[in-house]
């Protein structure tokens, strides 16, 4: 792929689609647009969102992944924007998904005109978004993760994970630096954590992703929440939005308590 400039990169025509209110400037509204090569959306509440949501959709997502759905926009009911981007499609992490994720939050920021104060992810958008926090892209104030893929050396359960992985990494082993589970100590202490998870997922092993996320962001001293669902990886638990939205909402203030 060729790239794009930095002009390109940043913006290309954006796109307003309006909302349930028919384009009143008051209702709720789409923005869509193209940032080095990747499509991006930001569903907007009205115009003062009380802050920015990051959405990083997991394997087999895109941008739109979930973010019309009852669970991602309960968000956007509650007065949150919401930013989306297709992050590469199957990227596990890789560095083309860190740029992407520094050029969303930089747009969407600006689209919305709030700061984005969480992240969410959904299973292999941890992985983008945790080596995104540990290569330098500035961080929120709380990051919620939800069933969170996160060794990607032991994701042979998976269905195509290994594969997609090996091609996301160019063919090669995963770098030690893009593994999120052996970088947690690079994590930033002072965000936020709220993991969503089940022991008995059959895909993400508890006891290789949750379970040592959370310890080892505890034994630094983490602010870590953990809500324990049941059921395998597909199981409907795990979207909780009335939890989603609660904290998030608990995160709005300038003094994230």
């Amino acid at each position: 792929m060729v790239a794009l400039g930095v002009a390109a990169a940043l913006v290309v025509a954006p796109m307003l689609s309006t909302g349930a209110n028919g384009g009143s400037e008051k209702g709720p509204s789409t923005v869509r647009s193209t940032l080095a090569g990747q499509s991006v959306r930001l569903s907007l509440p009205g115009p003062e969102p009380k802050g920015l949501v990051i959405w990083f959709h997991g394997q087999g997502g895109n941008v739109n992944d979930r973010v019309d759905g009852p669970w991602l926009d309960a968000l956007r009911r509650d007065g949150w924007a919401v930013a989306s981007s297709e992050f590469h499609s199957q990227s596990w992490g890789n560095p083309a998904s860190t740029k992407d994720t520094r050029l969303l939050v930089d747009w969407a920021e600006k689209q919305s005109g709030a700061e984005a104060r969480v992240w969410v992810s959904g299973s292999m958008g941890a992985s983008i978004a945790l080596n995104a926090l540990t290569h330098g892209v500035r961080a929120p104030a709380c990051w919620y993760g939800v069933k969170p893929a996160l060794d990607l050396t032991r994701m042979d359960q998976v269905p195509g994970g290994p594969g997609y992985i090996r091609r996301a990494y160019g063919g090669g082993p995963v770098p030690g630096d893009r593994n999120p589970i052996a970088n947690v100590a690079k994590l930033p202490a002072d965000t936020r954590y709220r993991v969503v998870s089940s022991q008995q997922d059959e895909w993400v092993m508890y006891d290789e992703n949750t379970q040592p996320l959370v310890q080892q962001l505890r034994a630094r001293g983490a602010d870590v929440s953990l809500l324990d669902v049941k059921g395998g990886h597909a199981d409907p638990s795990h979207w909780n939005a009335r939890d989603l939205v609660a904290y998030a909402d608990s995160c709005a203030g300038g003094d994230d308590a």
